[in-house]
Order: structure tokens, then C-alpha cells, then sequence
């Protein structure tokens, strides 16, 4: 902006924040931005425009929070180049500063200290008048042809800062890294000198304010173990300014911290405030919600609808119900308001029962209809798995803790209890092993270790139903969620399942997502361009040439309407890849990125801001999921009975997949042997 004339111009446009820093004569703007691929840059740019933005960082990984150094020498930034770890890196704008080796440093050193050193010459007075030739030191002519000597993109005007000048040539092979092991570093500032850079990191597993001194002293120094936000290291008192915990913070001479404390009373109008927050939350989804068109709604409209309500709302809870009524006319998916702690006080709830319902890792059958229970089946790793309590299926529980049961009882009379207990069970083995009474004392478990369990069981039901049904061909795996661990034990059932086999069910039915899908597919789609053999051995290929490891044979996917998010992408692109069938019903249809908008001080609201598009059609997956090639609905009854119609077609299709497999070239040594 113009100060005088108010006219404002428009540097960067991005549809991201920009981080940004001005050099100190102002003549220049650092910035980060986000390209269509969202890789964030570092860029430099003339604050008039005079000549096209540099790309400084040039790198496939994200760069951010660019900073000048006061005297014009530097530029630092942050950059992110191996998993989620980032380094600082930094660049001397003039060449010849870059070049200046430790050296020449100690040299010029040296020669300055000499020079204090030397004695200083006793000053003659003249005794002839001047003359017209001569001029006193501080005449105007003089200076004026001194200043006419010096380049003019290095000095500026009287108490103005020095010009800043940027050699882009090569500038971003000219880049410096300090390498610092298992951190990430943030809140770049630099001291007043432009000497010394402090951020805040994790150095060695402790957290802290650190500095590094330019241009040889780059091993971080501990300056505080307060990390202070939008910190400011000030010129007059050599102090760091900032907030910690909310309150106002100095750092005297980067070490002796003071705090100052704060406390306001105010008032404010809680119908204005729940308003302005309402008002705040639908521009956020106005601005950031990634369809222009906002679901063809009528946005104004929309806020006049629900903004009274709002204005009335008796808390922050009640304010986020109205809220998410707005949400809702986007009929969008990954929306949502969390609300911050209520003003309203919290009503006395009733107390949570003591003790929880104690399980003893066994199912029962619902058919059975007395007396006791009949075992249906046994959770392996439960309690009724151990050798001292093993129970099987067909066993009858005749009674639990010396209290007779049967179906139509309430067991959670005789469950309920602290589960660091012995439950003493009398049991009549199934007719297999004799049909005898015996009593069996148990340690029991909680639901929440039980469901894991059940997990683990289903996954061996669907295991063992595929080589059952393709005759041992066949391997199967499920991806529970699309996050890191599950793809860990994706690559590890590649060969645990897939070992020998010919081909592999993958199966992400009930898969949340996540954000994996690349990963996977990376595994699934790595391309063969060669076989080996080594002397006396097989073909085959050396895993560690391998990014991931990796699966070539056919496939076929497993989707239905639980299937979310990045599991859905994930369905898509198989499709789309032409990698396999898909088997299932059509996947949810909630694709969209999402992140979150702080409101105020009353919550915080979800904001989609990317969408997914088909890259065969460019069709939304926005409320179109992924349709599978084989729709198979379960009915009623059949997947808690083990009937799983989806799984049987599967493997159904995937046999016929593997009978079109080519069979691979055998090698053919130059010599000519086979």
C-alpha cells in the first residue's frame, strides 16, 4: 500500500497463506508460496515489480517462512527434505560474501586489530590561512563526489538503510544447510546485527530457543528453554520480545527471561460475540470451501437463515449447532465445528458405573437355547486361549461365579466387576472331549482389548475362506486405515499372504482413510523392466532395488459403503490404473482435503479446501464414489453369520485374472545358454 495516495497492489496471488519477509531498504519481498502441486517455494521478488519473481529454494519439497537477515546480507528459510524433518538453509544474496572463506575472515581480523593497535599520529595545526582551494571535512562538494564513487545499488541516503543487492545468478545452487539430526526448526529471527540466527527446536530431546552465529559459529547454542511465538529481537535493548503461555516476554540478551503478566476485565455482549463468530465460521467456508459455487447455494441466503439463531445461542455448544445447520446445507463430507470450552455451567452428570463388563474372550452361540451357554467360538490371545483356561467351541458355560446362567439372562450381573479378578467357571466340555464337568478359573479382559481381538479373528475367517475357495491360489489381506501403520503391515502381508500365491484380494471395506493411497499404489504399480538370475538360482528381482515392497500378480479390491476418504481414492485408482476389479458396493462418495480454521475464541471449524476429480472424466468424487465392477449387496443376517457374498465373488474374479497372467521370458545368456 501507498501511505500517501492509500493505493493498494496486488504482489502474489496464491490460493494459500504467504509467508513473507521484506528486506530491510524495502525495496524487496521473500515469499512462500504453494504451486498447483502444492510444493511450497521460496521466491524473491522486487517489492515494484521492475522484473519477474526468482524461484530461491527450487526443490520437490516444501520451503517456507522466509526471513531477511537486518543488515542485507542473508536470506533464511526453513525446508523440508527427508520425511517430516526440516533444516534451515540459507544463502549470502552477494556472491562475493559467499566466496569469503573462513580465512579471509581471521585475516581481515587480524588487520583490524592491528590498525586499534597502532599509535596515533599527534595532530600539526596549520598555521597558514586557508585557502580558496581548501574546504572544511564536512563540506557538501566533497561528499557529494565521494558518494559519487561508490556503486550506487550498495549505499543509500543519510540515515536510510543500506541498498540491498542480490546476485540470482546460480543463487539456488548457492544454498546452505545447518543439519540438525530428528528436529524440526521454526520461528526464524534474526539478531539486530544480522549476525546471529535464533529459532526454536528440539536439539538433542530438548526443546528450546536456540541460536547459530554467522558465518562459522553453526552449532546451535542454548539460549532459553522458553519457546516465545511471534518473537521480535529488538535493536535498542538487544532483547527478544514474544509471548509465552499468552503472556508478553523479553529474553534480555537472548537468556534472562521476564515475563509480565496480564489481566484485563472486560465485557462483552455474548448475542454480538456468538454473532461475529457466526459471521466469522461463514466467511471462512466462503473463502476456503473448495467448490465456487458452494453446492449452488444461495451462501447470503444461508447466513440470513441462521445467524439470528446464532445471535441467541446459550453457549459455544449450542452456537456450534447452529453452525454445523449451516454446514450442513453444503451436503459435503469432512465438515464439523468443534466448539472451545462453554461458558455455561456443565450440568451434573450421573456416575460412571464403577465397574466395567468383564469378557472372557469367547463368543456364544444364539441358537443355543439352554441350559448355559454354548461357546460358539474362541478369540485367539484371549483369556479363554491360555493354556490353564483354554475353552473351545462347543463347550457350556453351566454357571459364572457359582450363579446358574442361560441366554435369557442378563449377564452383566454376573460379569460386572474389577477385571484384575479370578471368574471361576464350571463348564461341561463339548461331546467331542467327553462331555465332563470341570471347573476352569479365569482371568478376564475388558471390551476394549476384546475388539482387536475380533479383528483378528474376522481377518483369519476371510483368510482362511480364500484358499478355501481358490483352492490355496489365492492370498488375502485387509487395509484397516490408510495411515502409516497400516501401511507397514500392508508391506509386511505382501509376503506373509502373498508369499507363493498367484494372486491377492485386497480388501479396504470399513477403511476410514486416511491419506496413503500413493504409497500403495506405489507398491502395487512399481513397473517390471527386467528379471535376474543369479548363478544358481531363479528368476526373480533384488527386493532392496525396490522403493516398497512390491506386488506384480493380479489383484482384486474390496469396497463397499464404509469405505471413506482416501479409501475411496484409493478404489478410484485402481479403477482408473486399470490395476484390478472392483468388488463391493459403491463407496461412500466423501472425497474431499480438508483442514481447520480457528474461530475466534469459540471453536474451531473443519474447512474443506481441495477437491478430487476422476482423471479419466474429471467427475467430482464429491457424493460419486467409487462404483464398483461387480456390485454385490450382503443381505440381512449374512455377515454376522459368516456368509460374505463379496468375498466369495472376489475370489471368484481374481481366479479368472490369473488364468490371463503371460507367463514371463526365460533368460538367454549371450553365450546362448537356457
Amino acid at each position: 500500500m501507498n501511505l500517501e495516495t492509500k493505493e493498494t497492489t496486488s504482489l502474489v496471488e496464491s490460493f494459500s497463506e504467504v509467508g513473507y519477509s521484506i528486506s530491510p531498504d524495502s525495496r524487496w519481498v521473500a515469499y512462500a508460496a504453494q504451486d498447483d502441486d502444492f510444493n511450497s517455494e521460496i521466491w524473491v521478488m522486487p517489492l515494484d515489480k521492475h522484473a519477474p519473481a526468482v524461484n530461491v529454494s527450487r526443490h520437490p519439497d516444501n520451503d517456507q517462512s522466509p526471513v531477511f537477515s537486518p543488515d542485507g546480507r542473508i536470506l533464511a528459510f526453513t525446508g523440508r527434505r527427508s520425511k517430516e524433518e526440516s533444516d534451515i538453509y540459507y544463502v549470502y544474496l552477494q556472491e562475493e560474501f559467499d566466496d569469503e572463506s573462513s580465512r579471509d575472515r581471521t585475516l581481515e581480523k587480524a588487520i583490524e586489530a592491528m590498525k586499534k593497535k597502532r599509535p596515533k599520529q599527534p595532530v600539526v595545526a596549520e598555521s597558514k590561512p586557508e585557502s580558496s582551494e581548501s574546504k572544511p571535512a564536512d563540506a557538501k562538494p566533497a561528499d557529494a563526489k565521494v558518494a559519487e564513487d561508490k556503486p550506487k545499488t550498495d549505499k543509500a541516503a543519510e540515515g536510510e538503510p543500506k541498498l540491498v543487492r542480490i546476485d540470482f545468478d546460480r543463487i539456488h545452487e548457492r544454498l546452505r544447510r545447518i543439519n540438525l539430526q530428528d528436529t524440526r526448526e521454526s520461528n526464524l529471527i534474526f539478531s539486530p546485527d544480522g549476525k546471529k540466527l535464533a529459532f526454536s527446536a528440539s536439539v538433542e530431546g530438548k526443546q528450546g530457543w536456540y541460536s547459530v552465529e554467522f558465518p562459522d559459529k553453526l552449532t546451535p547454542k542454548l539460549m532459553s528453554s522458553t519457546v516465545l511465538s511471534d518473537a521480535r529481537w529488538t535493536k535498542s535493548s538487544n532483547s527478544i520480545l514474544g509471548l509465552a503461555k499468552g503472556a508478553p516476554t523479553k529474553l534480555e540478551n537472548g537468556e534472562k527471561e521476564t515475563s509480565y503478566g496480564i489481566n484485563v476485565l472486560h465485557d462483552r455482549s455474548r448475542s454480538g460475540r456468538y454473532r461475529e463468530g457466526f459471521n466469522a465460521a461463514w466467511l471462512a467456508m466462503h473463502e476456503i470451501w473448495y467448490d465456487p459455487a458452494m453446492g449452488n447455494r444461495n451462501w447470503e441466503e444461508v447466513r440470513r437463515k441462521y445467524v439470528e439463531a446464532a445471535s441467541k445461542s446459550y453457549d459455544e455448544r449450542g452456537l456450534g449447532e447452529i453452525i454445523e445447520l449451516m454446514l450442513g446445507e453444503l451436503n459435503g463430507s469432512h465438515l464439523g465445528f468443534t466448539a472451545s470450552v462453554s461458558d455455561a455451567p456443565e450440568p451434573e452428570t450421573p456416575r460412571r458405573r464403577e465397574h466395567p463388563t468383564a469378557h472372557l474372550g469367547v463368543r456364544f452361540d444364539p441358537s443355543h437355547l439352554g441350559p448355559g451357554l454354548k461357546v460358539k467360538d474362541v478369540l485367539p490371545e484371549s483369556p479363554s486361549d491360555k493354556a490353564k483356561s483354554r475353552l473351545v467351541a462347543g463347550d457350556i458355560l453351566l454357571s459364572i461365579d457359582g450363579t446358574r446362567v442361560d441366554p435369557s439372562m442378563d449377564l452383566t450381573q454376573v460379569l460386572n466387576g474389577p477385571l484384575d479378578r479370578d471368574i471361576h467357571l464350571l463348564v461341561q466340555r463339548a461331546k467331542e472331549q467327553g462331555s465332563e464337568e470341570l471347573s476352569i478359573v479365569i482371568r478376564p479382559i475388558s471390551y476394549a482389548r476384546v475388539r482387536p481381538l475380533l479383528y483378528d479373528k474376522w481377518l483369519e475367517h476371510n483368510r482362511q475362506m480364500v484358499d478355501k475357495l481358490s483352492g490355496g491360489k489365492l492370498g488375502y489381506l485387509h487395509i484397516q486405515a490408510m495411515d502409516e501403520s497400516s501401511f507397514l503391515e500392508f508391506e509386511e502381508q505382501l509376503y506373509n499372504v502373498g508369499y507363493g500365491k498367484e494372486g491377492l484380494v485386497i480388501d479396504v471395506r470399513d477403511n476410514g482413510g486416511g491419506s496413503t493411497t500413493d504409497h500403495l499404489l506405489t507398491s502395487l504399480t512399481q513397473p517390471k523392466h527386467a528379471i535376474t538370475v543369479p548363478r544358481g538360482g531363479g528368476v526373480g528381482y533384488p527386493h532392496d532395488r525396490m522403493i516398497y515392497a512390491t506386488w506384480s500378480k493380479p489383484i482384486v479390491v474390496l469396497c463397499n459403503q464404509n469405505s471413506y476418504s482416501n479409501a475411496e481414492i484409493f478404489s478410484h485408482a485402481i479403477k482408473a490404473l486399470g490395476r484390478g476389479k472392483l468388488v463391493g458396493v459403491q463407496t461412500a462418495g466423501g472425497v474431499v482435503s480438508t483442514g481447520a480454521v480457528r474461530i475466534n475464541d469459540i471453536g474451531v471449524l473443519r474447512a474443506p479446501f481441495r477437491g478430487w476429480f476422476s482423471i479419466r472424466d474429471g467427475k467430482d468424487m464429491e457424493l460419486n464414489g467409487a462404483e464398483p465392477d461387480y456390485i454385490v449387496w450382503p443381505s440381512p443376517g449374512e455377515l454376522p453369520a459368516g456368509i460374505d457374498k463379496q468375498l466369495e465373488k472376489g475370489v471368484e474374479v481374481l481366479l479368472e485374472e490369473v488364468k490371463k497372467v503371460p507367463e514371463l521370458p526365460k533368460p538367454k545368456y549371450v553365450t546362448g545358454h537356457e
